[in-house]
């Protein structure tokens, strides 16, 4: 319930530069102590800052959104993605699980037996530790915001690898290029997942939707992306995708 609430309040400052509490309190129906604690604690995770009467947005999260504010966003349609890519992995498989935190998801929805993941999602190693899935973890470079291993020796391990499938995160898809992310080795990393893979797959929410980033990692015939829902401006005839 909170998560939530934390994530409408996170969309409702997206959207406008200062959100107040009078205006959370009335959209969300919450009280108004409610809606001080909330906007206290979401502080303390550097999520929002505080200012008289309301809250806005952190400096550190408006350029590309932390693993700590993605993980309230689009909730609902981030699980019901996560569920069935998880059902996609079967007994034995070597899978690639890229950083983010749709991949994060899937990891309490797998009950395959006897996999193989390879990762650079930080948070998904002490998931997959509880769930006894034994794991390969690439090395490189963290990078602090999106909790991601990556650099030129994390695209090099991946080129050494042959996976099932992989399962990789998107930062935006747009008819021009393709799909893209935000920043080089990143991308290199998608890239070179995808094609050591037998199949790929791609989970985006609606936000990825139409949203252009400055590196582009794979054409649309190259992994079919898993929906839950389609949006009214993006032509789907352009990708091989499942709407869950």
């Amino acid at each position: 319930m909170k998560n939530k609430r934390w994530g409408l309040i996170l969309k409702m400052c997206e959207e406008t530069s200062f959100v107040s509490t009078n205006d959370i309190v009335e959209k969300l129906n919450i009280s108004e102590a409610t809606a001080r604690r909330d906007l206290r604690d979401m502080e303390d995770n550097g999520l929002i800052v505080r200012s008289y009467g309301g809250a806005r947005l952190s400096e550190n999260v408006i350029q590309e959104k932390s693993m700590s504010l993605k993980s309230f966003l689009n909730i609902e349609d981030k699980n019901k993605i996560a569920k069935y890519a998880a059902s996609l992995i079967k007994d034995g498989m070597i899978v690639y699980l890229d950083a983010g935190t749709s991949t994060l998801e899937m990891i309490d929805y797998i009950n395959a037996k006897n996999i193989t993941i390879v990762t650079n999602g930080i948070p998904h190693l002490l998931k997959l530790s509880k769930k006894n899935i034994k794991t390969f973890v690439l090395s490189g470079f963290v990078k602090s915001n999106t909790e991601a291993v990556t650099g030129k020796e994390t695209v090099n391990q991946i080129s050494h690898l042959n996976f099932d499938l992989a399962f990789v995160g998107v930062n935006g898809i747009h008819p021009k290029t393709g799909f893209t992310t935000t920043e080089e080795y990143e991308g290199e990393g998608k890239k070179m997942a995808i094609r050591q893979s037998k199949k790929s797959y791609i989970l985006a929410d609606n936000s990825k939707f139409n949203k252009l980033c400055f590196v582009p990692f794979a054409n649309f015939d190259e992994a079919t992306v898993i929906i839950a829902n389609k949006v009214d401006d993006f032509d789907f005839s352009l990708i091989n995708y499942i709407e869950v």
